[in-house]
This record gives C-alpha cells, structure tokens and sequence, in this order.
C-alpha cells in the first residue's frame, strides 16, 4: 500500500509542476507579445507615416495594389524562420 500512495504523491506533486509551468509559459506567452508589439510600433514610427497614410499603405498593400520587392520578401521569409525554430524547441520536449 505504501507504493500506491507514493505513486499518487508523485502523480500530485506531477500535476503541481505542470500547473506552474503552465503558468510560466502563459506570462512568458504574454511577455513576447508584449514584445512583438513594442517592435512593431517601433518600426510604425520609423516610417514616420500619419495615421491616414499608414491605413491607405497597409490597404494597399492588403489588396495587392502595392507588393514588396523580392529582397524584402526574402527579409521576412528569415523573421518566420526564427518563430519556427521556437515552435520546434516546444515539440521537443
């Protein structure tokens, strides 16, 4: 019987963990976020763009109007790269 209650120890203790690990990545999910945004507001600032010609460029774009040169498209294919290497490391585990 002392094995059994030993096992439902661990299973507790278990299940306590992955409470506070879920934890933790729901507030490091939130921080990245938090992050991405600040660097997107960032480079909306960069632009040094109104509010008005941002919204006509970010439509355009949308609709195909407008499209980015092939280098800038190869730019952003090496940015996704990276979220998928995150994506990656948590299947790992």
């Amino acid at each position: 019987m002392a094995t059994v209650e030993k096992i439902r120890n661990d299973i507790a203790k278990t299940k306590d963990k992955i409470a506070e690990l879920q934890k933790k990545q729901r507030a490091l999910e939130a921080q990245l976020a938090e992050e991405e945004n600040l660097e997107i507001v960032r480079m909306v600032k960069a632009v040094k763009m109104d509010n008005r010609e941002l919204t006509a460029f970010l439509k355009a774009y949308a609709s195909g109007l407008i499209t980015l040169p092939e280098d800038m498209m190869a730019a952003d294919s090496g940015a996704e790269g990276e979220t998928g290497e995150t994506e990656d490391f948590e299947h790992e585990e």
